[in-house]
């Protein structure tokens, strides 16, 4: 389950939907609406773990391992260094310095960047793939708290 205190509208979040395994969709993303008490619905409402394909919706770019976001600048192509995921330390880094509070699932990292910025953190997600291999990987990424940030194929497989 997620904890309440840390969700704001505009989170997203994964949703059960039912526990009957035989049903196709038994999860789902979905984005916690503005006119939603969602405290009453935190039993069904899990976090989504940070993942490649996760990050790569949000709008982050990746480089020799790393993950970033950068933030526009006028005449500087690219923009400027902002929030990075550092693959050889395995911390997330604010321009260069190494932040106190690790982001470990989507919902925390909206509210990161919303508190940095001022802004949404755009996030594409589309419909969860109800797969054998997706429902292993996310129970493992969930239960273990571990940041998979290698590669895909270490989320995939």
């Amino acid at each position: 389950m997620i904890n309440t205190k840390q969700l704001r509208a505009g989170n997203w979040v994964m949703k059960i939907l039912t526990t009957k395994t035989d049903v196709n969709a038994f999860y789902e993303y979905k984005v916690i609406g503005e006119d939603e008490y969602y405290f009453t619905f935190a039993n069904v409402y899990f976090p989504i773990a940070l993942a490649p394909d996760i990050l790569g919706k949000s709008g982050f770019q990746h480089s020799f391992g790393d993950w970033y976001k950068n933030t526009e600048a006028e005449g500087i192509d690219g923009g400027i260094p902002f929030l990075r995921f550092k693959h050889k330390t395995g911390q997330w880094y604010l321009f260069d310095h190494p932040l106190p509070f690790q982001p470990q699932y989507l919902h925390q990292l909206q509210n990161l960047y919303y508190g940095l910025t001022q802004k949404e953190l755009v996030v594409a997600l589309g419909p969860f793939a109800n797969t054998e291999a997706a429902n292993r990987t996310y129970s493992s990424v969930v239960t273990q708290r571990k940041l998979f940030i290698a590669t895909p194929a270490a989320v995939i497989a």
